[in-house]
């Protein structure tokens, strides 16, 4: 559940890239408890009518478009239904969606094509949906739009070359974005999470453990053991950081970065 009432974002329609799966279902459904009406971005239909279903059970409308979020012509699909269904209105934009760094190798020996995959899904992906949107809150003169970022585009990681250049990347589009978008009212912010408790953590976790021929339970309360608090984060927890910064709360915070990773910066 979220820290929010069921009313604070009661009329508002909050777009969410990759909001059918992980972290983007989970601040979705955070949205919807709130009082929001959702517009879900993914490639996977079943994902997004299982989602669209567990936001209407809410009692609140969900709008499913499935579109390639690194496709300009895909996305040009997103404000066509939002004036469609909703009259053209946005209050926020969420971009959760995201490519992980599968190249994992040194600079040296860094394969281009998957370099430019991970910049493409990152940075492309993030980009691409929020400018299609920005003339539909520039004619409101209102909006916030929240992007996932990550830890890793605040601190180099060996061998993700990828992963660490698209996160610095959208750490400066932020910063650019809140300064071009300051005089429309419209507040752009990222959140940048840690290690998230979920499906890839897992995978990760088994990856290390088998490289490192220890058990995955190990390799995991090894990774707890860095951050602060001892803990991973949740999807709940960035769901929560993220509702903060799209509210009337944070009405004066822009061009910043939240960091929710249970302190593992600190390590």
């Amino acid at each position: 559940m979220s820290n929010s009432n069921d009313t604070e974002f009661a009329g508002q329609v909050v777009v969410v890239t990759g909001g059918a799966k992980g972290i983007g279902q989970a601040i979705s459904l955070a949205f919807a408890q709130a009082g929001a009406e959702l517009v879900i971005i993914g490639r996977d239909s079943d994902a997004l009518a299982d989602t669209q279903r567990q936001i209407e059970a809410l009692g609140r409308k969900a709008l499913a478009v499935q579109a390639d979020i690194t496709d300009a012509q895909q996305v040009a699909k997103i404000p066509e239904a939002i004036n469609r269904e909703f009259g053209g209105r946005v209050d926020v934009i969420v971009t959760a969606a995201g490519t992980r760094d599968h190249a994992n190798k040194p600079v040296a020996q860094l394969d281009l094509a998957q370099f430019d995959d991970v910049m493409r899904g990152n940075v492309h992906g993030t980009l691409l949906p929020i400018r299609s949107v920005l003339p539909l809150m520039m004619a409101r003169r209102s909006g916030k739009v929240v992007a996932i970022s990550g830890v890793f585009g605040l601190r180099g990681r060996v061998n993700h070359a990828g992963g660490c250049a698209s996160k610095w990347a959208l750490e400066g589009l932020t910063r650019v974005m809140a300064i071009e978008l300051g005089p429309h009212n419209i507040n752009v912010n990222a959140v940048c999470p840690g290690y998230v408790d979920g499906p890839r953590a897992a995978a990760g976790i088994a990856r290390v453990a088998a490289t490192r021929g220890i058990t995955p339970e190990a390799a995991r309360a090894e990774l707890e053991d860095v951050t602060a608090l001892k803990r991973l984060s949740t999807a709940q927890d960035i769901a929560n950081a993220v509702m903060f910064l799209a509210s009337e709360r944070a009405r004066n915070i822009t061009g910043q970065d939240l960091v929710v990773d249970a302190g593992w910066m600190l390590s």
